[in-house]
């Protein structure tokens, strides 16, 4: 990645810790949700991650993606759910309606904000996304395969998420 990117992916993952910080959370969710961001944001860099998010199943050429959190939206809205574990935290949907859709994201409840890991994949192209557009959605099995190959990869301890998971 340039120079440029670079910088607008770190001031990106700044902003959302940012964002984390002026919810007004409690501590204990405030803390895992910017470590969750900062964890996720750090592996959307790495190559085997992006082997094992894109390329095992889906068979996604990942090394001509334009930028780092380009795709991770996905496996990220997923992750970050499983691992928050928190009715607070709504799994939302853009289908193919909107014309760079589909895309996934976090909605915090009691703000009724969108909490997006990815949106600079269209930040880079000056693309504004329709959050208003978003419906919630459920993580199926092939969710729940994308959340391990994901956190797997990432080696992260995911047996929390699939514990959570496992619930329903």
């Amino acid at each position: 990645m340039n120079k440029k990117k670079h910088e607008i992916y770190e001031s990106v993952t700044k902003s959302l810790v940012k964002q984390l910080e002026d919810m007004n959370l409690p501590r204990d969710q405030r803390l895992r949700a910017k470590n969750l961001t900062l964890l996720f944001r750090d592996s959307f860099k790495l190559e085997t991650v992006k082997h094992a998010t894109f390329y095992i199943d889906a068979k996604y050429d990942y090394k001509f993606f334009p930028y780092d959190s380009y795709g991770f939206c996905r496996a990220s809205s997923f992750s970050f759910v499983a691992l928050m574990n928190n009715p607070d935290w709504q799994l939302m949907y853009i289908d193919d309606i909107w014309a760079y859709g589909p895309h996934f994201f976090v909605m915090h409840m009691p703000s009724r904000k969108p909490f997006d890991l990815t949106f600079d994949q269209y930040l880079y192209d000056g693309i504004e996304i329709p959050y208003y557009l978003g419906r919630p959605a459920k993580i199926d099995k092939d969710g729940k395969n994308v959340i391990t190959r994901f956190l797997h990869a990432a080696e992260f301890d995911f047996s929390l998420a699939l514990k959570n998971l496992n619930r329903d």
